[in-house]
């Protein structure tokens, strides 16, 4: 017997959904819901793409004219592995300061092994001390993280800067002015 509704009843399963915003001169919108399946290119004139994990920060990111904001909804990031056309932009993920932020990366890294963290690493991290919270529910999964990116992801895990240290990527004070400047002055590797 299936375990949910839809596989008892014989119904169609739920689709899974990608949300994006942009600034693209000529688009009928500037912000868009779709079917994954059916999202089978990038908007025109898009070259740049931002994956960030909470809903906050998605619908403050500033928008750029060649680029999209991509909701990526924490471990949500799978339903974007259908998306091969990804593999053509320039992608960025921007995730919490914290072991699951790490694992998310990671889980991205296995698809779009070109992906980039914004903001994922140590400066960001003790700069921001102030606004750290425990994390709940630390986790492991680091295999395809770069060597900064790991060394910061061990001492989260090993409790370096204090048991369950976590930077929601909203807390910070100034994140969002930083990633414009980031997202707008391609000078600055992001």
């Amino acid at each position: 017997m299936a375990p949910d509704f839809e596989g008892r009843c014989g119904f169609r399963r739920k689709p899974d959904y990608v949300r994006l915003r942009t600034a693209v001169v000529g688009a009928p919108y500037t912000e868009l819901t779709v079917r994954a399946d059916e999202l089978t290119a990038p908007p025109l004139g898009v070259t740049h793409a931002y994956i960030v994990e909470n809903e906050i920060t998605y619908l403050a990111y500033p928008l750029v004219q060649d680029a999209i904001v991509i909701f990526g909804g924490g471990y949500a990031v799978n339903v974007l592995e259908r998306l091969d056309w990804l593999v053509t932009l320039d992608l960025a993920y921007w995730g919490d300061l914290d072991t699951h932020g790490f694992a998310i990366l990671n889980r991205l890294r296995r698809r779009f092994p070109h992906v980039r963290s914004v903001l994922m690493d140590r400066e960001t991290l003790l700069a921001h001390q102030s606004q750290w919270v425990p994390e709940p529910t630390p986790t492991r999964a680091d295999d395809l993280l770069t060597p900064a990116e790991q060394n910061l992801y061990r001492a989260l895990v090993t409790g370096a800067f204090g048991p369950a240290v976590r930077l929601e990527q909203e807390r910070g004070p100034r994140p969002l002015e930083m990633v414009y400047e980031m997202a707008t002055s391609r000078s600055i590797s992001i």
